[in-house]
């Protein structure tokens, strides 16, 4: 296991325990304040990962930084859908409460999500090429993808499969 990964896996983890509560994963409606330290604590994780990986000169990281930050604002506003889409479910598969109309609004939600995440990352590409050589770009969506991928891979593992018979 690399380094990359252990540190990726931890800021996961810390996220979804923060995130969906410490002893009762998904039992109870997402705390605010929780979700609010888990945030942060994922976004510096993924800044300070970002920083090491990226090797980025001063000049370039000036132009970088800024853009960056605007990035990750739009990605969270998505990843807010999402959080709220999990919540739903989750509330509904503990109340035993799931139903067709419910399947097909998380379903719906999830294709919008990676569209809307997709998108986003398109928009903020032409930016990041305008300051970064190509090589470096690819690396930072690489970095980014990574991160996301461990966070969906524990997400996973910890969501149940919709089972409305």
């Amino acid at each position: 296991m690399t380094l990359f990964f252990r540190r990726g896996f931890l800021i996961a983890l810390t996220f979804l325990l923060l995130t969906f509560g410490i002893t009762d994963v998904f039992a109870d409606k997402i705390d605010s304040e929780a979700l609010a330290e888990a945030r942060l604590l994922l976004t510096s994780g993924r800044e300070d990962l970002v920083r090491e990986e990226l090797h980025l000169t001063e000049s370039e990281a000036a132009a970088f930084w800024p853009i960056y930050e605007q990035y990750r604002d739009d990605i969270e506003r998505v990843r807010d859908r999402q959080a709220k889409v999990i919540s739903t479910y989750m509330e509904a598969y503990w109340a035993a409460e799931l139903n067709e109309e419910l399947a097909k609004h998380v379903l719906d939600e999830h294709f919008a999500i990676n569209s809307a995440l997709l998108k986003t990352e398109k928009k903020y590409l032409r930016q990041f090429r305008k300051v970064l050589p190509a090589s470096k770009v690819t690396r930072f969506y690489q970095l980014d993808n990574k991160l996301d991928a461990e966070i969906e891979v524990a997400l996973a593992a910890l969501i149940p499969l919709f089972d409305g018979s």
